[in-house]
């Protein structure tokens, strides 16, 4: 669960037009002719970050040690559109460009290797800021408000999320209470559904969902997600991201009166806003369900099921 900077108000096409490969000072050079300030030092960390990929080595020949490596014209693109948004997001932030374009557009633009980099990047660690953690609380506590929770229920809410956040311990037998108490307040035995029927949002959908964003916390933080399973995850993702935007103006039509912006428009940019967290769940979601996600784009998924609600 992260809470980026802020938004990166462009769409997936704002990719500065380069053409031709370049070495590192080629890159400076385009920096320094779009009005940015930048060193070499700082090209290498962003590369360790995934926000670019390696460049290509040359070897000189024998006994010759090796040429200059190279940046492909889509990297030099990609790290002048970095440039343009680095004023208002940071490293974390920044990191979801590449992977939004890998998402969308493919590994031609940039590499799964890179991506790997880039989702650790975005990921950082929780520990390291207990204000971040409660930031973070605080936005899932919103998204789940019920008028009829208690005040104390709420801070419950966003203690138990904060704790969870900064520790990276889940106790999901507190968080599934907490969460209970504020979402399904004022409905007794019975379990509140909010929203339309096909897509609904439900305390077990919210459980579904943090349980999957913690595994994958886990899966990427300890190198334990294949290559097969970033593809999987992107494939899945587009499939679900597409089924929701088909339904999304319908869906919308049915969105609770406090929560009218429930079901978000499908745009370009709220696309690359969100895909990290999107990649997230979905590489979560296909650890919990292995066989659904094989049977994703084979056929829809059923009404209530985790990949129906949680895109």
């Amino acid at each position: 669960m992260v809470i980026e900077n802020g938004p990166i108000r462009c769409n997936l096409h704002s990719v500065e037009e380069v053409t031709g490969v370049g070495t590192i000072h080629q890159l400076t050079a385009d920096a320094a002719a779009a009005g940015h300030q930048v060193t070499v030092r700082m090209i290498r960390d962003w590369t360790e970050a995934g926000l670019l990929d390696y460049p290509q080595r040359r070897p000189a020949g024998k006994g010759r040690g090796s040429r200059q490596a190279l940046y492909p014209a889509t990297q030099r693109s990609l790290f002048l559109t970095l440039l343009h948004h680095r004023s208002s997001n940071g490293i974390s932030s920044l990191a979801r460009i590449p992977v939004g374009i890998w998402m969308y557009w493919g590994d031609e633009f940039v590499p799964l290797r890179q991506v790997r980099r880039a989702m650790n990047t975005w990921l950082g660690d929780p520990r390291d800021s207990l204000r971040r953690a409660r930031e973070t609380a605080g936005e899932v506590v919103r998204q789940l408000d019920n008028p009829a929770a208690a005040p104390a229920a709420r801070r419950e809410l966003r203690n138990a999320l904060a704790d969870l956040a900064y520790t990276g311990r889940p106790d999901f037998a507190r968080l599934e209470r907490a969460v209970s108490e504020v979402f399904d307040a004022g409905f007794g035995t019975l379990r509140r559904a909010v929203g339309h029927p096909a897509a609904p949002a439900m305390s077990e959908s919210v459980i579904t969902m943090l349980k999957a964003r913690l595994a994958a916390v886990d899966l990427l933080r300890t190198g334990k997600v294949s290559d097969h399973d970033f593809y999987t995850a992107r494939h899945v993702h587009r499939v679900a991201y597409a089924e929701y935007a088909a339904s999304q103006q319908f869906f919308a039509m049915h969105a609770p009166p406090d929560n009218p912006d429930m079901y978000e428009p499908v745009t370009a940019e709220a696309a690359l806003n969100a895909c990290c967290g999107h990649l997230l769940t979905s590489i979560g979601l296909a650890s919990l369900y292995p066989e659904r996600a094989g049977q994703i784009g084979v056929e829809p998924a059923p009404v209530g099921h985790p990949w129906r609600s949680l895109t």
